[in-house]
């Protein structure tokens, strides 16, 4: 029996003959088998994950799923495995019609979407008075490394696609062209107390006035470039999903997946994206709080 990884591959019926990898091959048992190696006891694991397909399951091995969903054994499609155990959305489920399922109470339900702003109104007001000196001293130490200004400005995109002006404290030196859309690891465009800045999140500040003014809301996803966002838009079918709630100062991709600094790297946050929007709760809210203040105490910003 092979395995990787703890996985164990397996199809309905024999092995087939072309496989994409053809190494894969040696991994791939039938689902008889492995079922049958389960019934005795010769093999051991914690649940089944089905990927979804459009041939329907014979009725002898979606029996013996259920006895052994009674014994302890789950099984899972592939799309509701990712939501489970990695809270996420699986791209390939993605289409069109992917909003016409349960969820979406943010989007969906007025009264959610009123709490949620009543609280984000709370929080920001509170935040401007206790943040308002470290975003000065903050200030002060960009001035006496790199001069003015003492801000930095740009056009984001919000919900609904509306874009809005959102101001951070600047991390970076003035440069007079543009130059890589992304922050990569010891960029040297990022001044020494920016890196503080960054690390420590107190350039994120300045959006408390955004998440009052009601551009931006506490949490979700994060507040893109506009720049980038077509690009987005343009390589991704389902990025405009994000853009049906406000942009977050933190969020569920934030706190799960590091810093961004590539289309591969978008898709892997789109994922944590989607499985907020879809499965908003203030619970959900309350745990990436909990996450974000864990990351700003042990400097894990960029």
């Amino acid at each position: 029996m092979r395995s990787v990884q703890g996985v164990i591959f397996s199809v309905v019926g024999d092995p087939p003959t072309a496989v994409p990898d053809p190494d894969f091959i040696d991994q791939l048992r039938p689902l008889k088998d492995v079922l049958d190696d389960l019934r005795t006891g010769q093999l051991e694991v914690e649940a089944i994950v089905l990927r979804e397909t459009s041939r329907e399951l014979p009725a002898a091995y979606s029996q013996e799923l259920v006895e052994l969903y009674f014994h302890g054994v789950p099984t899972y499609t592939l799309e509701l495995f990712h939501q489970v155990y990695w809270r996420k959305i699986p791209l390939y489920r993605i289409n069109q019609t992917w909003l016409f399922q349960e969820g979406f109470r943010i989007a969906r339900e007025p009264v959610f979407e009123r709490l949620k702003r009543a609280m984000d109104i709370g929080f920001a007001v509170v935040g401007l008075l206790v943040t308002a000196p470290f975003v000065a001293l903050g200030a002060i130490a960009v001035w006496l490394e790199d001069g003015r200004p003492f801000f930095y400005s740009q056009m984001r995109i919000g919900r609904n696609r509306v874009p809005f002006r959102m101001r951070k404290l600047r991390t970076m030196r003035v440069a007079d062209q543009p130059g890589d859309p992304y922050t990569r690891a010891e960029d040297l465009r990022v001044t020494r107390v920016g890196r503080f800045l960054r690390a420590t999140r107190v350039d994120e500040f300045p959006q408390l006035w955004n998440v009052f003014r009601g551009d931006m809301s506490l949490i979700g996803p994060r507040a893109e470039w506009d720049r980038l966002v077509e690009n987005y838009e343009r390589a991704i079918p389902c990025y405009h999903f994000r853009h049906l709630v406000k942009p977050g100062i933190t969020g569920w991709a934030q706190v799960n997946y590091p810093y961004g600094a590539n289309l591969d790297d978008t898709l892997r946050k789109l994922e944590y994206d989607l499985y907020y929007i879809r499965h908003f709760s203030f619970s959900l809210d309350a745990s990436i709080v909990l996450k974000t203040i864990h990351i700003m105490l042990f400097g894990k910003g960029r």
